[in-house]
């Protein structure tokens, strides 16, 4: 699995971002993440399904990883203000992350099992450590309690996570190539 050149020009990326056309895919894909974080499955008391950053993955693909980030921190900030959460940067750092990390491994790549196991890995990664360390802030737990259990919980929602994204990244792919023909 290689990351494509287009994905490390970040100042053609931000180029693009300033474009009206991905300027509303930037505003539909932070709505959407304000919409997908309402539908969280819970399977048991600690562990639950969440589908909300699939938005930072479907920026990524589109913008790279100048628009991952974009939706990801400003998708949080504006779940935040909107369903009365108490706003922590640290969180919007980590989906900031998210977007942008997997922005790196999916525009302008084919879509594959790798790829969407790489995202996972890195929602797994942010989860395990920044997440730990953001409530450890918040609320004072001890961070070897927090990593225990969250470490349970993030595995489990790993493999999960591959699916989900795997499934998801294959519908969307076909969408774009309805949608935006002239960005095959």
């Amino acid at each position: 699995m290689q990351i494509s050149k287009e994905a490390l020009n970040f100042k053609s990326q931000v180029q693009n971002l300033c474009k009206v056309q991905n300027l509303c895919i930037c505003g539909f894909l932070i709505a959407l993440y304000v919409v997908l974080s309402l539908f969280n499955i819970p399977i048991s008391e600690i562990i639950e399904i969440r589908i909300g950053f699939l938005a930072f993955i479907a920026a990524g693909m589109i913008g790279g990883p100048v628009m991952g980030f974009t939706v990801g921190f400003l998708g949080d900030v504006l779940n935040c203000f909107i369903r009365g959460f108490a706003y922590f940067p640290g969180f919007s750092l980590s989906y900031a992350l998210v977007g942008a990390l997997c922005g790196l491994v999916l525009y302008r790549s084919r879509i594959s099992k790798a790829r969407a196991a790489a995202c996972a890995f890195v929602e797994f990664l942010i989860s395990v450590t920044l997440t730990s360390t953001w409530l450890y802030f918040m609320y004072g737990t001890p961070l070897s309690v927090l990593l225990t259990s969250r470490l349970i919980k993030c595995t489990v929602n790993f493999f999960v996570n591959i699916v989900i994204i795997y499934v998801f990244l294959e519908a969307f792919q076909r969408i774009l190539h309805v949608a935006m023909p002239a960005r095959r």
